[in-house]
């Protein structure tokens, strides 16, 4: 295994490569930069010699080449700049976003975890019953409508009719449990419900359609003939084996998360890294977005490799040579 998870490091390498070259070349295709609303700006005098003096002083005067060099050779040192907006380390400013778009990603796929999987498999077991056909509907209807059309509905239920939740931040700026657990747990759980239920609903019709497959297996037919009892079998031997694929989409879920994860944290006002990366590519911040794409790339890729370890780990018919 470890030697698997080596080679699959070492094979990142170059999709790596490949992204930062796409990602670079994509950035600068957009029009316009940061500096050049200077040029426009009657308040600001000699803007243009400003505009050229700005570039120069951030190496975007130079050809497309020499400046993607100079970014990688920053990056394997650790450097990914200066943002122009906020005037901050780049790597200071991901340090404080990034652990907010984390915790609202992994609270968002424990819900659909804990939620869509039991669904799944009481649906297999009382497959077309009044309850199979019911929440088979709900499932199309869930994973049909985006993420930040729940997040509207879900905002004018709990919080602006029923006033139960909060609608945006982290914390409450007043009140007795200001700034407390509770606190936190209130204004976290709306954005990773908004955020969860797209995908709880392709869980769970996952989590039913190969429980249906395994529960016809040879296997399990034999686990019954012996006289093991229903629920010995659903979770020893059937559960074990419906969760293979549920595994692997979990970790291609990573990624998908946290690119869903940038419309709900604008609708919650919630400060993670979709504000981040959305006000880096309003205001043309170069280092800022070079640095967020990388990231999500990145994300994704250690969710594709999580996704193999873990089935390989789950299933030891699985060998990995």
């Amino acid at each position: 295994m470890a030697t698997y998870i080596i080679r699959r490091l070492l094979g990142l390498i170059p999709t790596l490569f490949v992204i930062t070259v796409i990602g670079f070349l994509m950035m600068h295709a957009m029009p316009g930069n940061a500096f050049e609303a200077l040029v426009f700006n009657p308040k600001i005098k000699n803007g243009a010699a400003l505009y050229h003096r700005l570039l120069a002083q951030n190496g975007l005067d130079q050809s497309l080449p020499v400046q993607y060099i100079h970014w990688i050779g920053n990056i394997l040192q650790g450097n990914f700049g200066i943002s122009y907006n906020y005037q901050q380390p780049v790597s200071q400013l991901i340090g404080t976003y990034l652990p907010n778009t984390l915790l609202l990603a992994v609270t968002a796929e424990i819900l659909i975890l804990i939620i869509s999987i039991p669904i799944g498999l009481y649906q297999a077991r009382k497959v077309n019953g009044p309850f199979d056909v019911s929440f088979s509907f709900i499932a199309v209807l869930l994973y049909s409508i985006p993420g930040f059309v729940f997040a509207l509905f879900l905002l004018f239920i709990f919080s602006f009719s029923l006033g139960w939740l909060p609608s945006q931040g982290t914390i409450s700026a007043s009140g007795a449990n200001a700034g407390s657990f509770l606190d936190h747990l209130q204004h976290l759980l709306l954005p990773a419900l908004a955020l969860a239920l797209p995908s709880l609903a392709g869980y769970t019709r996952l989590t039913r359609g190969y429980t249906l497959q395994i529960i016809v297996a040879d296997f399990v037919r034999t686990a019954k003939a012996k006289g093991l009892g229903s629920k010995r079998i659903m979770f020893r031997h059937i559960f074990r084996n419906a969760i293979i694929p549920l595994v692997t989409q979990f970790g291609f879920d990573i990624g998908g998360l946290f690119g869903g994860a940038i419309l709900i944290e604008q609708i919650f006002t919630w400060p993670g890294m979709g504000e981040l990366s959305l006000n880096a590519t309003l205001n043309r911040d170069y280092p800022l977005i070079l640095a967020t794409t990388l990231l999500f790339a990145v994300m994704v890729l250690i969710g594709n490799l999580i996704a193999d370890i873990l089935l390989a780990a789950s299933d030891p018919r699985i060998r990995l040579n």
